[in-house]
């Protein structure tokens, strides 16, 4: 009895989750950092918080974490969002969201923060660029 219970359960379980038609109206797009806040010093092996500020261009963009890829001493980061494509988006007028980010460097010296501003009229990518100096 308890094995099809277990199986009902599973069957209504998977029914429900979502079709693909939905997924196919949700995409990743990155969301240009505005602004950032880093603290004075930076220490090699420990954590430190930073804070980037970004805007939504409309109301149908979540936050979904951020976008980091280490390239040596030079790191990349962007705010990745999540998009649904509905036909009653709207654009949003409204103050910048900030997020923080626990920024781990292993090792010291001087690494460069670059920190995606979006696209020029070439389609060039724009970086906010901050080059940190990592203690010991």
């Amino acid at each position: 009895m308890k094995k099809i219970l277990v199986l009902l359960f599973s069957v209504i379980f998977l029914s429900a989750c979502t079709s693909d038609s939905e997924l196919k109206d949700i995409s990743f797009e990155l969301l240009p950092v505005q602004d950032v806040e880093l603290p004075g010093t930076f220490k090699a092996g420990q954590q430190t918080v930073i804070y980037l500020k970004y805007k939504r261009p409309t109301n149908c963009y979540s936050f979904n974490g951020i976008y980091y890829e280490k390239n040596g001493n030079t790191i990349t980061m962007a705010v990745d969002a999540l998009r649904q494509h509905l036909s009653n988006c709207e654009t949003v007028n409204e103050n910048s969201f900030e997020v923080s980010y626990p920024l781990f460097i292993k090792t010291s010296g001087v690494h460069v923060l670059r920190f995606w501003q979006g696209k020029n009229s070439q389609g060039i990518d724009q970086f906010l660029v901050r080059e940190i100096d990592v203690q010991e």
